[in-house]
């Protein structure tokens, strides 16, 4: 069934078929979670969101109607959810902004997920590979620490945290000049607007 098409796994489903939902999730689950937390970088609830993405398909089963790639409407699920997950929680207007700004440069800068998959590993094989310091601070504007609250947390100035900011930059655009010589302008566009937001 593993072999099976995405269609033929949704008629089944409707048939209260839990295997061939099984297959469906395992298909399916990673590249999701991967998608969430690219616009999260929140494990817990990028996995959180696609449990209920298929939590809710499974409740649903006997009334879907799924027209075109399954992929394709999984992956608006999970847009959506995000949304209405910073929405539930109140954030602010600019955390919500910067969010749908990430959710809109993956989406238009970004072929396809395997793409920004393949990004991301490239990205963070790069900052291992990093000074202590420069990795911490990549690790800290990642989750949407202020340079101030970086600062803080390290005991540095803020034009150090900036500088350091700068040279992280510096060194991620060298490996995706490299690595993906066509393309490496649109990633680096989403790495500034990471570390720069």
């Amino acid at each position: 069934m593993e072999s099976t098409a995405d269609q033929d796994l949704l008629i089944a489903i409707g048939n209260n078929d839990r295997i061939a939902f099984t297959v469906l999730f395992d298909r399916y689950w990673q590249r999701l979670f991967q998608s969430a937390k690219a616009r999260l970088a929140d494990d817990d609830a990028a996995q959180d969101i696609v449990q209920e993405i298929f939590i809710k398909l499974w409740q649903r089963r006997n009334a879907l109607d799924i027209r075109g790639p399954v992929e394709n409407y999984l992956q608006g699920a999970v847009r959506l959810s995000v949304i209405n997950h910073f929405n539930s929680k109140k954030a602010n207007l600019v955390q919500l902004e910067d969010t749908l700004d990430r959710v809109n440069i993956l989406e238009d800068s970004i072929d396809s997920l395997t793409d920004y998959l393949d990004m991301e590993r490239t990205l963070t094989q790069a900052v291992e590979l990093m000074p202590e310091m420069l990795k911490k601070i990549y690790q800290l504007r990642s989750e949407h620490l202020s340079v101030k609250a970086i600062a803080g947390e390290l005991g540095l100035a803020e034009q150090t945290v900036k500088n350091y900011i700068s040279e992280v930059l510096r060194r991620l655009r060298i490996v995706l000049v490299q690595k993906f010589p066509e393309k490496h302008l649109t990633y680096l566009a989403f790495i500034v607007a990471v570390l720069n937001k």
